[in-house]
């Protein structure tokens, strides 16, 4: 029972471990097309913007940074 038990603590923490770092490559990708499209004129900002909105739109969920952008009247925030 032990065994089972230390074996099961082990998935976990390695469950968490993977978590961690998967939500760490997502902050660093929303880091990389923030700086895409404050490098962007306007005109491709609102390509890119609508791109995206298509590939995600099949996934059900818009990214909460995506949101923002195109709430804001498409402008992107100084700081994430």
């Amino acid at each position: 029972m032990k065994n089972l038990i230390t074996e099961l603590l082990l998935k976990l923490a390695q469950k968490e471990e993977e978590s961690q770092e998967l939500a760490t490559q997502v902050e660093t990708l929303e880091q990389v097309i923030i700086e895409m499209l404050r490098n962007m004129t306007w005109n491709d900002r609102q390509i890119f913007i609508r791109q995206i909105e298509g590939a995600v739109a099949g996934v059900g969920r818009m990214p909460a940074f995506l949101t923002s952008i195109h709430d804001a009247g498409e402008s992107v925030p100084k700081a994430f």
